[in-house]
């Protein structure tokens, strides 16, 4: 009982709406009604690059006053980590933002990759491929003036900044993406926890069927997933790399059972209107959001990582 001396920072998935976001938001009113512990959003973005919502999220951590930890949802964890190592090996000012830094939570975690995503670049290579091939049967029929517009107008749509961004998004959540954050990533040596989940027959929700089905598809090295993420990836340390800070962050890993449930996990007002008739009576989006942070709070508090504070006064 009582309240804690500590803030988190909440760095949401792929898509979101930031600062305004909703992700678990009964769940953070009841942590700051009970426990006293505040929650800043970080003001990451839909579809933006894991450098990109890093900076946001280190902006975030600017404003907060007490000790801290971090929870981070799918692509949030690559976030997350990608602030934590921009901070350590960043500028005095940028380092002594770490000092309070306490502890993290990974929820279904896309720090490791997806193999959505590195399928998705596979695609999308391949689809760029086939259709210069598919235009350069009209260079013999179309006028020089018309080829150079057209090349022009598809120089300009892959150079937007909407184009850079869904590319840059989709890079930064492939394996090989994966592995270039790791390779020259530092991080604290502060505990993490991890929730991972695996989906069955009565656990999965109709509208992620089909992406379920695809990524079972997509992998050769698992069959056990949530829908986005294997589960041998949705662990809170590098698979796919070994240093130094890769051990470092597996002995600070403390592993938590698999738990039967699905990426979306932690939705409930967000996907509503996804929602379909099979899906109400197994309660898909209805499952306890309380799991998802709370117990995290209670076993660092309870070890000493995080203090309350009527110990601080």
């Amino acid at each position: 009982p009582g309240h804690l001396n500590f803030t988190v920072v909440s760095a949401m998935g792929v898509i979101t709406e930031g600062a305004k976001g909703t992700e678990m938001a009964a769940t953070y009113a009841r942590l700051r009604e009970r426990r006293g512990v505040e929650v800043v959003r970080a003001d990451t973005a839909t579809l933006q690059s894991v450098d990109y919502n890093a900076a946001c999220v280190e902006k975030t951590v600017k404003e907060v006053s007490t000790p801290w930890g971090w929870v981070g949802y799918s692509q949030g964890c690559a976030n997350a980590f990608r602030a934590e190592s921009m901070m350590l090996q960043g500028t005095p000012e940028q380092q002594r933002l770490m000092s309070t830094f306490r502890c993290r939570q990974l929820l279904f975690s896309a720090a490791n990759g997806s193999a959505h995503a590195t399928c998705g670049d596979w695609k999308l290579l391949r689809a760029l491929v086939d259709g210069e091939r598919f235009l350069k049967r009209f260079q013999a029929s179309m006028s020089a003036a018309t080829q150079n517009l057209a090349l022009d107008l598809l120089q300009n749509a892959l150079s937007s900044r909407l184009a850079y961004a869904v590319l840059g998004s989709v890079q930064s959540l492939t394996h090989e993406g994966a592995r270039t954050m790791w390779r020259d990533g530092q991080h604290a040596h502060a505990p993490s926890t991890s929730m991972r989940g695996v989906v069955e027959s009565h656990t999965l929700p109709e509208c992620l069927m089909f992406v379920s089905n695809i990524i079972l598809q997509q992998m050769d090295y698992s069959q056990r997933q949530d829908t986005q993420v294997a589960v041998e990836e949705a662990v809170a340390y590098p698979t796919s790399i070994r240093n130094a800070n890769a051990e470092l962050l597996k002995r600070v890993d403390m592993r938590s059972a698999i738990q039967r449930t699905h990426h979306w996990s932690p939705l409930h007002e967000e996907v509503l209107f996804l929602t379909t008739s099979g899906d109400d009576p197994l309660a898909m989006f209805d499952t306890p959001k309380d799991r998802h942070v709370f117990p995290w709070l209670e076993v660092n508090t309870r070890f000493g990582v995080i203090q309350r504070k009527d110990e601080c006064s």
